[in-house]
């Protein structure tokens, strides 16, 4: 008779297939983990619940470090590496351990573009639940010198913000400054002529121009998109130019860039 249950690993068992589930999977390998070994990369991204791109979305390999000169972790669904790392980049998680939140953004950088890269760092200042700060993502990437991705992470350290919400609204900040347009207040609190004030998501007070990215959750949610209405309409109403970008503006950027050339200056 089959057995009920799954085997993701060899010597493990498991009541359910979890799939591509990076959380689920790390958590049942972290029983077979020697105790040199870390979750590394992408994997660690995941178990600190940073913003990965939709094209890792289905990734079922877990990413394994150990430090330069000791045995590889070697096992089906593993990808093994060699990493020069220090003990204060390693955290424990579970049964086993995952680099540092501020160590896995400098790993991710072999991997992300620029855009990608921001996300994750506006993900771990993120003020409503910060992971790091500035001066501790700066720090980590001093002591990364000399590694793949550290001209990408100098690039980046520049261009993080605290306050954006989704990584799609990240990734659309940097297209724009990509684009030559002057960067944007990031939730800033903008202040009406006539009484009260609003939090654009990307606003540039001198020249009244605000954009709003519309995610899932304000389409599915009444609340939020009514909202959303409200602001945008005090707004138009106290003069302001406004644009409501969509997922189709996050994935194909070029109408958005457009509008903000008839609106806006660029500053090259």
């Amino acid at each position: 008779m089959k057995s009920p249950l799954a085997a993701p690993y060899w010597g493990i068992r498991s009541y359910a297939d979890p799939g591509v589930d990076t959380i689920a999977r790390a958590s049942l390998f972290a029983h077979r983990m020697p105790p040199r070994a870390f979750y590394f990369g992408r994997t660690a991204a995941s178990l600190h619940q940073l913003p990965l791109p939709a094209r890792y979305s289905a990734e079922t390999t877990l990413h394994v470090g150990v430090r330069a000169g000791e045995r590889r972790v070697d096992a089906l669904q593993i990808s093994p590496h060699h990493v020069r790392v220090a003990d204060s980049d390693l955290l424990a998680w579970e049964q086993t351990r995952v680099t540092s939140p501020t160590r896995t953004w400098c790993d991710l950088a072999a991997s992300l573009t620029l855009a990608e890269l921001v996300a994750v760092g506006d993900r771990l200042l993120w003020r409503k639940r910060p992971l790091t700060t500035a001066p501790e993502l700066t720090a980590q990437i001093d002591r990364y010198e000399g590694r793949r991705g550290i001209r990408l992470l100098r690039s980046a350290i520049g261009l993080l913000s605290d306050a954006a919400d989704s990584a799609p609204e990240s990734e659309l900040r940097v297209a724009i400054i990509q684009a030559g347009f002057p960067p944007p207040l990031v939730g800033e609190e903008v202040f009406l002529s006539r009484g009260g004030s609003v939090h654009p998501d990307l606003s540039w007070p001198p020249f009244r121009v605000a954009i709003d990215y519309e995610g899932d959750h304000h389409r599915t949610e009444r609340d939020q998109w009514r909202l959303d209405i409200r602001r945008f309409s005090d707004l138009e109403e106290d003069r302001w130019r406004t644009y409501r970008a969509t997922g189709d503006d996050y994935r194909s950027p070029h109408r958005l860039l457009g509008w903000l050339g008839r609106t806006l200056p660029r500053t090259r």
